[in-house]
């Protein structure tokens, strides 16, 4: 009997034994290459009761062995168990780069002395560096700032380049000229919101293309030039009807304002936000995000007379 108590007491302690020296802990990767904003799992086998920890929780955080990567770094994971064993992984992370940008144009023509603007977007949309940087091909051409604004300098053609910091790059092809140009969404000057130079004048006189239009004229108290739209103005009416005029004009004059005016029965989304914000407080406005620019014969000879004031 003494013998078998004995026995089991040594197999017990046996089992205790290798229980206490069973195998080490392990993590199932010691080194992670992660870009910002991944997830990885890493485990630590059959071990439980595991303590987590990250030597840099501003490059990654870990949390149940889940492993977020924050930002652009090095850090260190550790699993720890309560008997003070560890294992660690190395952790790499790299920025979310951009891999692709678009212009809204790849070709655009100005006059020289006009400006316009390329729009660049780029993707992925959550990427962790979006600094655009802007060249011109050619600046006695045309010369671009750093928000995509192109001056049209001396005729010829000019490619004008939006870079990523990590030399992922498109480009627009400016032609600039000294003749007027058809106006588009696309392509309006920074400074008067909306294009002033218009088309020729038609042959006939204001007078004659008035009597001919069959547009119904628009009638609200509500517009600055009511029939701007339906038939060609003339220069004493707009002389007249500005210089009676008072208050204070939405953009730099109210010439530019009855522009603005043309356009924004089009639906022309401002980008100047007390602009815009004045046209969307009209009843008779209505934003138009595929509106092209286009206007018809009596919009640009009104066009053209309102920019001379």
């Amino acid at each position: 009997m003494k013998r078998t108590f004995i026995l089991v007491s040594v197999l017990l302690a046996a089992v205790l034994l290798l229980t206490s020296c069973g195998a080490p802990l392990t993590l199932d990767r010691t080194e992670l290459n992660m870009i910002v904003g991944d997830s990885v799992e890493l485990s630590a086998g059959s071990a439980v009761k595991v303590n987590w920890e990250s030597s840099d929780h501003s490059v990654v955080t870990v949390n149940a062995g889940t492993v977020s990567a924050k930002s652009a770094g090095t850090a260190t994971v550790t699993a720890s168990l309560e008997n003070g064993e560890q294992a660690t992984c190395a952790v790499t992370v790299s920025d979310k780069l951009i891999n692709v940008i678009t212009l809204d144009v790849k070709s655009a023509r100005i006059e020289a002395g006009k400006t316009i603007q390329l729009t660049a977007s780029y993707a992925p949309a959550d990427a962790s560096k979006t600094d655009l940087s802007w060249e011109s091909s050619d600046e006695s051409v045309a010369q671009v700032d750093d928000e995509g604004y192109v001056t049209g300098i001396g005729e010829g053609v000019a490619t004008i380049t939006c870079k990523s910091e990590n030399e992922v790059e498109a480009s627009c092809a400016v032609t600039v000229g000294s003749a007027p140009t058809p106006t588009s969404a696309a392509t309006l000057p920074p400074s008067t919101e909306a294009p002033t130079q218009a088309a020729a004048p038609p042959d006939e006189t204001a007078a004659e293309a008035e009597s001919e239009t069959t547009a119904e004229p628009v009638v609200s108290g509500e517009y600055l030039f009511p029939e701007s739209s339906a038939r060609y103005l003339t220069d004493s009416e707009i002389a007249s009807r500005l210089s009676g005029m008072s208050g204070s004009p939405v953009s730099d004059s109210f010439a530019q304002d009855a522009i603005n005016e043309i356009y924004a029965r089009h639906g022309y989304i401002f980008r100047t936000p007390a602009i815009r914000a004045y046209y969307e407080a009209q009843p008779w406005y209505s934003a138009n995000p595929s509106y092209d620019g286009s206007l018809n014969a009596a919009e640009q000879y009104n066009i053209g007379l309102l920019s001379k004031y």
